[in-house]
């Protein structure tokens, strides 16, 4: 009988679909190059002005140019920088919300412009983001006060429209616009809450000059604000309770030897006579009192009790407000103020006072002095123990030594045949020396 073939028609190749035409013809396309300047991802505030505008503005720390974001209605805010770590690459990708996909591939299927498609997206290298924070303009206006502080009173047009300033041209620009004029009598009520003011009879013509101690006033309340609210948990941990952290300057001793020299003093009692019990008695006591006056004369952490009482309280709370009101110093005061203001913070006890923190801090310090050099002597006596455990171990090396070549020279110096010997068994037979010994004497009958 013949096999039969079939004769069905072998199934039709399943047709591409749209998203697969995307996905080949997407392939076969080449990246273009990067750009030299990429934009920048930036976080505005919410419901800011459409007249808003971002300016060039002079630093108040470095007087170098910086960015910032001026609203009409909101004020003054700065960009903070907020990076991942160098080793930790990141990326940003950036797409409309109603790009999805399925939406792209209908378009593609339709017959959308590829063009189009592709500009929808944006992915940038560096995953670097600008948040807009709040700035006082106080700190902007310092640097125009600088020049003018040990000079005569100026009115605030004087200072922002002086022509021999440079880098303040953005700002004289939008102060000239109407919709600007309630953010430069802000500016102005800041500038006279750290100045002297001298009325000439007419508000618009009062005269200021940097006050000082009211700038410090200004700062401290701003420190003062910055502890209320918390200080971050690395400059909590790095200048704060690292900087009062006590040393340790006791070395605990081990126990070991003294429990086991309990436990064979429990053994023994009751084979002692009362005798050894009252000289028992007697050492134990000595004992006692020398672990006890040890523990009077030495430093031990646990002296110090968990909960910080109400000085050292006290204290973090001014290392607290000391490293607020140093860190705005660095951030945003002039260089030229600095040393001036921590000059007037050190001279000046009505504003802060600083002499509690600053003697705990002497103490830690020379607590922590003494601490290195219980250390060193205690790494001297280590070092010591070990190097003569080291010369115990050497004399044990070399004795064994000793005593393997010895063995290994007698062993060379043996013959063959004696070695032979030596492995037969002689069990059962009497040594060939005895048969010359001499004979026991017979007992007379």
């Amino acid at each position: 009988m013949a096999v039969k073939t079939r004769t069905k028609k072998a199934a039709p190749k399943p047709s591409t679909t749209a998203s697969d035409e995307i996905i080949t013809s997407t392939a076969k396309k080449v990246l273009e190059p990067s750009v030299v300047e990429p934009p920048l991802l930036l976080i505005l505030p919410e419901g800011s002005s459409p007249t808003a505008r971002i300016v060039t503005l002079p630093s108040p720390a470095t007087t170098t140019p910086c960015r910032f974001f001026v609203c009409p209605e909101k004020g003054f805010f700065e960009f903070t920088k907020v990076a991942p770590p160098k080793k930790t690459c990141r990326s940003w990708l950036l797409a409309p919300e109603d790009c999805a996909p399925e939406s792209a591939a209908s378009q593609q299927g339709e017959g959308g412009d590829d063009g189009e498609a592709d500009h929808q997206g944006y992915v940038l290298e560096k995953s670097d983001l600008f948040i807009a924070t709040p700035c006082d303009p106080l700190f902007l206006v310092l640097p125009l006060l600088v020049d003018g502080e040990a000079g005569s009173y100026l009115t605030f047009v004087d200072f922002v429209y002086d022509q021999g300033r440079d880098g303040w041209e953005h700002l004289q620009q939008l102060l000239r616009q109407p919709e600007f004029t309630k953010l430069g009598k802000i500016m102005e009520r800041r500038m006279a809450a750290i100045c002297d003011t001298l009325d000439m009879g007419d508000e618009q013509e009062r005269m200021y000059q940097l006050s000082m101690q009211k700038l410090l006033s200004e700062l401290v309340s701003k420190a003062k604000k910055m502890v209320k609210g918390g200080l971050p948990a690395t400059m909590e941990a790095h200048f704060v309770k690292q900087a009062l952290e006590m040393p340790v300057l006791s070395v605990r001793r081990e126990e070991s030897s003294v429990s086991i020299a309990i436990e064979d003093e429990a053994e023994g009692a009751e084979s002692q006579t009362p005798s050894e019990e009252m000289s028992q008695v007697t050492t134990t006591s000595t004992t006692s009192s020398v672990s006890v006056s040890t523990a009077v004369t030495s430093f031990s952490e646990d002296a110090t009790p968990d909960e910080p009482t109400k000085q050292q309280g006290d204290n973090a709370n001014l290392l607290r407000l000391r490293v607020a009101l140093n860190f705005l110093l660095a951030a945003y005061t002039p260089t030229q103020l600095r040393t001036k203001l921590s000059t007037l913070v050190a001279s000046s006890a009505t504003v802060l006072d600083f002499g509690p923190l600053d003697a705990h801090l002497t103490r830690i310090a020379e607590l922590k002095k003494q601490a290195q050099v219980l250390r060193s002597l205690s790494d001297n006596i280590s070092r010591k123990r070990s190097a003569e455990d080291d010369d115990e171990l050497a004399a044990k090396l070399e004795a064994k030594k000793r005593k393997k070549e010895e063995e290994e020279f007698k062993k060379k110096n043996t013959s063959r045949g004696v070695t032979q010997l030596a492995k037969a068994d002689t069990s059962g037979m009497k040594k060939l020396s005895s048969f010359f010994t001499k004979a026991p004497a017979k007992a007379k009958g």
